[in-house]
């Protein structure tokens, strides 16, 4: 009988010895899943960034943005709320140095406009002209004013069509569709996000 129990208690000896070596798989596999859901991760918000096309703006009711007198200086911008026929959209229109894919140039002068919707979860963005704020707060160091989300400190260009240059946004801003009626800008469409 003695012969028996010897023999139970050491197969349950190497029962539990064969699970406890099975058992250390777990969390190692699970390091090796987070490992590579962060890389992946990482990926996506360094080189995995949406470059904007050729915008392909559905038309809104005109409506009037500003005067060209309060877009004067270069960098300046002026907020406003755009009605879509789905909502209303805020938005930010802004003279910029250049011309750039979707906006306008009036009389020598480039204005652009964006939704102030950041891509990532949807926080509103503005335009940050202090260069030492964007590299400090933001971690993107430019030589330019760039639009800036304070939520998840994701980073906009405008002269790059709003493409998402820093942080996890990895979609680029929508544009607004901007005409120059007289010296009046209007927004008379609003790109749709690609589908």
């Amino acid at each position: 009988m003695s012969a028996r129990v010897d023999k139970a208690v050491g197969d349950a000896k190497v029962e539990r010895r064969a699970l406890i070596t099975w058992l250390w798989r777990v969390p190692v596999l699970a390091t090796l899943a987070g490992l590579g859901w962060g890389a992946l991760e990482a990926y996506h918000v360094h080189f995995d960034k949406v470059r904007p096309e050729a915008p392909n703006f559905t038309p809104v009711t005109p409506q009037r943005v500003a005067a060209l007198t309060e877009l004067e200086q270069l960098w300046s911008a002026v907020s406003f709320t755009l009605a879509d026929g789905s909502g209303e959209t805020p938005a930010l229109a802004l003279q910029v140095p250049e011309a750039v894919m979707g906006g306008v140039s009036i009389d020598g002068r480039h204005y652009l406009a964006f939704s102030r919707v950041c891509t990532h979860l949807g926080c509103p963005v503005s335009l940050n002209s202090d260069l030492e704020t964007l590299a400090v707060a933001f971690n993107y160091r430019t030589d330019r004013p760039a639009i800036a989300c304070p939520c998840h400190l994701s980073v906009f260009s405008p002269l790059e069509a709003g493409r998402a240059v820093s942080g996890p946004a990895r979609e680029p801003l929508p544009r607004v569709q901007l005409e120059g009626r007289g010296d009046v800008l209007f927004a008379v469409g609003l790109e749709r996000p690609r589908s």
